[in-house]
């Protein structure tokens, strides 16, 4: 695994216009400027960072790529997938309320670009309270996607897990075409399997079921076309867990 491959400082809010809504437009040069942070790249592989925790910093911005983040619980595993727009910590833990020892790794599976917002970052935006807000604004969004993923995952039929859990992340990660949704997604079928909590050979079967019904078309090793309307449970899922459809 190669880090730090640029090591070159990035202004967040040029990378992330978002980060900046609220802001007054007087304001918003001297903001984008207060906004550099030091930007890192890794490859695909195990995702470590090298540099110790700062009391005080926001934690990492993913600006470009996918990150998997793995909890290791016993027999059980779960991964959520990350990508652009997200905050994360490589350095928190899992916490001591849980009753099973657990193990939390990550890997990057598509070559993957952050922006280390550390204790100065806070410091220099500090007079821009909206940048604040809508960091800790992610931070409840991904939550939120967890729910969802936590409700989906209760849904009996294991076919039924793995349409909408793709149908949920076609909305973050794919791309509208005339003939659907595409979505490319660099994981196996096991770590499909991880995030809808099931066996992965029955996750191979419906994966088989829904491309021979037409719902899904495999377009290239790691792309889907999802074909047709989304299944109507999606949105219900979605208002109950805080998100809009």
């Amino acid at each position: 695994m190669r880090t730090d491959a640029r090591g070159a400082a990035v202004r967040v809010l040029e990378a992330d216009p978002d980060l900046g809504a609220g802001i007054d437009q007087q304001e918003w040069q001297a903001a984008v400027v207060m906004s550099a942070a030091l930007e890192l790249e890794f490859e695909r592989g195990p995702w470590r960072f090298s540099r110790e925790p700062e009391p005080g910093g926001f934690g990492a911005l993913i600006l470009e790529g996918l990150i998997l983040i793995r909890i290791d619980a016993g027999s059980r595993s779960h991964i959520e997938m990350l990508g652009t727009g997200d905050v994360t910590s490589p350095w928190v833990g899992t916490g001591v309320e849980l009753s099973a020892p657990s193990v939390v790794t990550a890997s990057v599976v598509s070559r993957a670009r952050v922006a280390l917002l550390d204790r100065r970052f806070a410091v220099r935006t500090a007079r821009w309270p909206e940048i604040h807000g809508a960091l800790i604004g992610r931070c409840i969004e991904r939550s939120r996607r967890l729910s969802l993923q936590s409700a989906i995952n209760a849904l009996p039929r294991i076919e039924e897990r793995v349409e909408v859990t793709l149908w949920s992340l076609a909305y973050r990660f794919g791309r509208v075409t005339p003939e659907g949704i595409v979505v490319e997604l660099p994981i196996s079928h096991s770590q499909l399997a991880d995030i809808v909590a099931a066996q992965r050979p029955s996750v191979s079967t419906a994966v088989v079921r829904l491309e021979g019904q037409g719902r899904i078309v495999r377009t290239a090793r790691r792309t889907l076309l999802l074909r047709g309307e989304p299944p109507a449970m999606l949105s219900s899922l979605a208002r109950q867990s805080g998100l809009e459809p």
